[in-house]
């Protein structure tokens, strides 16, 4: 469900971020810290998405496992009771409601100065530089970057600094700093509750100029690169720009661009993303491989909760040089429906046979969408057997079902087709 995979996304992001903070945030290495930022924004959306099957045992669903480390977390293996539907006031549908008002404006905002920085580059004459667009502008705003377009102040094209600060904007422009802004702007948006997206649009955001200064500083040189960062200081902003000299970053990056660089052996320290990226796949991933417990989603659906009779049952035998099928097949073995089935809210079942006291019983599982039902009937004899069925109609109080056999060594392949009504 939407609520899940929201929270399971901002749980992903909460530790991909913790883990920079810990170990990469200190690092000069600078590209690989930019690349784990940008694959861990995206491994955080992906990963709740997926569905990968793990090895045979004893092995608990996804959301079983995700239940025992988020504290309040709500495993979304579905619905184990009925309920009836809810009238009145429903505090859910309010808190989406909230929730969908302030994202939102937030993505208002992020538009709002998307258009904001187009109309600058309408406003304002330009030059094109190769691949790159120079936009002169007035004291607007301050050295900026957006995608191949360069904001550079009409003060500065007499000045010795103007070569410095196109060098350092064209480095944001090449290596397309722009759109991870606006991707971490974007998860910003949706995620507006986790407070920890301030230290994801900070990582984001510092590292871009870690890597522009480094570029930077090779060419106008340490010291000279650092007096013109404070010279150029300023606290005015259009947030989808890449600033040059952003006022609240120029420490950390005076500090940075003055630190050693880091060891190679530094570099085992990015290790420490396998056991997270195992870590995240298996609490929000990874499903139990086949058998009972996975041959469709564990999910009980409301609408299929009830007592069923069923009014026609109709062999159909495929024509391939097998002897026809006939139901039921041999005596003991469950292998298709009896006259009444149960299906109770509490996922158990039972069903009978009206022309005798035949009684069969067992646990049963559908699919989110309620067009497939699974029935694992207990059976002294045989053990478990499973009768699968395809489900057509409205589910409320008729419904049609196939069950389909594929051909054996002596047994045709066949279908049986069920009316059922509900009582």
């Amino acid at each position: 469900m939407a609520g899940t995979y929201l929270l399971e996304v901002n749980f992903c992001l909460t530790l991909v971020i913790l883990l920079y903070r810990v170990a990469f945030r200190r690092l000069t290495f600078f590209t690989a810290n930019r690349l784990y930022l940008l694959v861990g924004m995206v491994f955080s959306i992906a990963a709740p998405a997926l569905k990968l099957p793990i090895l045979p045992g004893q092995w608990e669903s996804p959301s079983e496992v995700a239940a025992l480390f988020v504290p309040g977390y709500v495993p979304s293996g579905g619905i184990t009771s009925y309920s009836p539907p809810p009238t009145g006031f429903d505090f859910s549908q309010m808190l989406w409601l909230i929730y969908g008002c302030i994202a939102a404006w937030h993505l208002y905002k992020l538009l709002a100065d998307i258009f904001a920085t187009i109309r600058l580059i309408r406003k304002y004459p330009s030059r094109k530089l190769g691949n790159m667009h120079v936009v002169w502008v007035d004291d607007e705003i301050p050295a900026s970057s957006f995608f191949n377009y360069i904001f550079i102040n009409q003060n500065l094209r007499q000045s010795a600094s103007l070569r410095t600060c196109l060098a350092h904007e064209l480095v944001h422009c090449r290596q397309g700093h722009t759109g991870d802004w606006l991707l971490i702007r974007f998860l910003s948006a949706c995620c507006w509750f986790n407070p920890l997206m301030r230290f994801w649009r900070e990582a984001v955001t510092v590292n871009h100029e870690f890597i522009a200064d480094e570029q930077a500083a090779l060419q106008a040189g340490r010291f000279r690169y650092t007096h013109l960062l404070l010279g150029l200081s300023s606290s005015t902003q259009i947030s989808t720009l890449h600033y040059f000299s952003y006022y609240g970053q120029i420490k950390s990056r005076i500090i940075m661009l003055h630190q050693a660089p880091s060891r190679a052996v530094s570099r085992l320290r990015f290790l420490a993303i396998v056991p997270l990226a195992a870590l995240m796949l298996f609490l929000f991933s990874c499903e139990r491989p086949g058998g009972e417990a996975n041959s469709i989603s564990e999910y009980l659906n409301k609408d299929l909760v009830g007592m069923w009779e069923n009014m026609n049952r109709i062999t159909i035998n495929d024509n391939d040089g097998k002897t026809p099928r006939d139901f039921p097949e041999r005596s003991g073995d469950v292998k298709v429906c009896l006259s009444k089935l149960e299906l109770r809210a509490d996922g158990h079942f039972e069903m009978q046979d009206a022309t005798n006291t035949h009684k069969l019983a067992g646990t049963w599982q559908s699919n989110s969408a309620g067009n497939e039902v699974q029935l694992f009937c207990n059976n002294e004899k045989s053990g478990t057997s499973v009768i699968s069925l395809q489900l057509e109609g409205d589910g409320n109080d008729a419904m049609e079902a196939w069950q389909h056999y594929a051909a054996d060594e002596k047994l045709s392949a066949g279908r049986v087709f069920y009316e059922y009504r509900k009582l």
